[in-house]
């Protein structure tokens, strides 16, 4: 059986949804007969979920994690206070070093995939299939490393949106653009047969501390409430976050029209999915989010057949070529999304067009598909 290691330098296991996104890679490979192993470094901040991987994320026999002992410089005090471009570099040293423990390890590979420049240049002296995702922007040391790489004829470089495609195939480099997947057998339609209109978000409600509009939305739901009866379902965290849309609803007088929720497993999602007839991405027009970012979120609720309601950032109108049930907002605009939101609410022939068109399209976006056309 052919093998890939999937080589990481970020918290792992975790709430954030790049770790489901992880397992998705590697259940991608698994779904075309590769045996993966996934290769992650210690860490013991206060963001560190302290479970193993296999039982959080209840993956299969043919996925292996190896946790690599690491100094985590960013559970320091002093880390929290300098100034950014000095914890960038502190944190791209740190990965090298973490990097020569890890390549002890990697002897017998077809594959290495990261979305870590830094980590995958270290291989670059082996002849080996390098796969790099480039999933954010590179500043100083990693720009370095992507440089390396798109002058090698090992590498194979995915862009998950347009600007990071564009930004790997500059200079004449052979780059794919491929937005991310979902897993279409987890993810998948189940009619709705009862209850009240629900109109939801799952997921975090931040993004490197940058807030992602739900509480924003949230506020302008709990007031259309007034007009058309419905209900609202947010599910994720982090908790202060819960807890100032928790205020939002009591001070409404609307408590029971929402329904708040911590984090719940992957395989509990889809679940929940289903019960929504409206999902929300109402994410902000921020660099990470509106150029880096291929939204799993629009992935997921569209492969349960959910009318998708998202702000026309960047990243999430470049998926209309792909034809899936999006109705755009302005963003940062909650009137308009106001607006959207009620015509939605309003029109069932509306969702159900939307509805039929996701799901008519959503097979494309599968993470063993994805898979087979890179490699």
């Amino acid at each position: 059986m052919k093998k890939v290691a999937l080589v990481l330098y970020a918290r792992f296991p975790s709430e954030m949804a790049y770790g489901n996104h992880v397992i998705q890679i590697a259940n991608g490979f698994t779904n075309n007969g590769y045996k993966v192993d996934v290769y992650y470094p210690f860490t013991d901040n206060k963001k560190t979920i302290n479970e193993l991987p296999t039982t959080y994320y209840n993956t299969d026999e043919n996925i292996d994690f190896f946790q690599i002992s690491n100094f985590d410089i960013t559970k320091l005090k002093v880390y929290e206070i300098l100034p950014s471009i000095i914890k960038q570099l502190l944190y791209s040293l740190n990965t090298f070093i973490w990097s020569r423990k890890v390549k002890e390890k990697l002897l017998d590979y077809d594959f290495i995939w990261s979305t870590n420049p830094n980590i995958l240049s270290s291989f670059l002296d082996r002849d080996i299939k390098l796969i790099y995702e480039k999933h954010g922007a590179a500043r100083f040391i990693q720009k370095n490393s992507i440089k390396k790489l798109q002058t090698s004829a090992n590498t194979i470089l995915v862009g998950v949106t347009k600007t990071s495609y564009k930004e790997l195939a500059n200079e004449g480099a052979k780059a794919l653009y491929f937005p991310n997947g979902v897993d279409t057998t987890l993810f998948k339609y189940n009619k709705k047969t009862s209850g009240d209109l629900n109109v939801g978000f799952i997921g975090h409600l931040e993004t490197y501390g940058v807030d992602k509009g739900v509480v924003n939305s949230t506020q302008t739901m709990l007031d259309l409430m007034d007009e058309i009866d419905f209900r609202a379902t947010i599910v994720g965290g982090p908790k202060n976050k819960l807890e100032d849309i928790k205020k939002l609803a009591e001070s409404a007088n609307k408590v029971d029209n929402l329904t708040i929720s911590d984090y719940v497993p992957q395989v509990k999602v889809p679940e929940i999915l289903s019960t929504l007839d409206i999902g929300i991405v109402p994410y902000p027009n921020e660099e990470h989010m509106s150029k880096y970012a291929s939204p799993l979120k629009i992935f997921e609720l569209a492969a349960c057949g959910v009318p998708i309601l998202a702000s026309d950032i960047q990243t999430h109108k470049e998926l209309e070529e792909f034809n899936l049930g999006i109705v755009y907002f302005q963003h940062g605009n909650f009137e308009d999304f106001s607006e959207k939101l009620k015509s939605l609410l309003q029109d069932k022939e509306k969702r159900e067009s939307l509805r039929n068109l996701s799901l008519e399209n959503i097979k494309n976006f599968s993470w063993e598909n994805r898979i087979k056309k890179i490699i």
